[in-house]
């Protein structure tokens, strides 16, 4: 009775140290993918940019994008086949209606998010 009271105690104390440790795993890998996430939204503005570099110069140098747009002009590809295309991994929320502004700096196309972005991202 001892030893299987021993076996019991010994089993908590490796559980209590091993959830929190995967927890923290798997919390660093959503965050990774929401970075990812956010650095193929920003490249994918800037290949839209490009694209649309007249637009931009004609609309005095910038031009506002949300994801979808980039989504449903086949620049970014989507998570799932309905709404939301693209969501954030750490929340499950919705980046569809995130904003971007792109536009014309030194003669290349830059980047910025309107809505706040976690600063965890940052590089």
């Amino acid at each position: 009775m001892v030893e299987l009271l021993a076996v019991i105690v010994i089993l908590a104390i490796l559980v209590t140290i091993a959830v929190p440790s995967t927890m923290s795993i798997s919390n660093r890998i959503k965050k990774n993918m929401y970075c990812s996430k956010i650095d193929f939204i920003e490249n994918a503005a800037k290949l839209y940019g490009e694209d649309r570099r007249k637009q931009i110069e004609n609309k005095g140098g910038s031009m506002t994008v949300t994801v979808k747009e980039l989504v449903n002009t086949n620049y970014l590809k989507k998570d799932h086949d309905t709404e939301p295309f693209i969501e954030d991994p750490r929340t499950k929320e919705s980046l569809d209606n995130l904003k971007l502004t792109v536009n014309i700096k030194n003669n290349r196309i830059a980047v910025t998010f309107d809505n706040t972005i976690n600063q965890t991202c940052e590089k």
